[in-house]
């Protein structure tokens, strides 16, 4: 017999997961339910990877991730430079993983460009 629901009782610490990360900008888009405009999908590459993983020999250095924006529309990304910007991901609602094998990530929160990078 198998149990039901573990996936329930799983948490997934976003906060840890993003320490030790850098973000560059590459793209944003229309995020929309049906014909209704929700907000924006941020794709960020991950251009540094620092994090202390549970298991040696991983990174997700050069991976993407899509960051859903509420109520935000594409056009407030415009002034952004596609892999160029550094961001920092923030104020974050939700964060789910997901996929058969657990390794797909759905993120809603807000970007904003890392001002400590910029400076330099």
């Amino acid at each position: 017999m198998a149990l039901q629901g573990l996936t329930l009782f799983l948490i997934f610490q976003i906060l840890e997961f993003l320490k030790g990360k850098r973000f560059l900008y590459v793209k944003s888009s229309a995020w929309k339910d049906g014909d209704t405009v929700l907000g924006s999908k941020v794709v960020l590459q991950i251009i540094e990877d620092r994090t202390a993983y549970p298991k040696p020999n991983i990174s997700n250095f050069g991976e993407q991730l899509t960051i859903k924006v509420r109520n935000t529309l594409p056009e407030a990304f415009a002034q952004l430079k596609p892999l160029a910007t550094e961001v920092i991901i923030k104020d974050i609602e939700r964060a789910v993983v997901f996929g058969e094998y657990k390794n797909q990530l759905s993120v809603i929160g807000t970007i904003a460009v890392n001002e400590a990078a910029a400076s330099n």
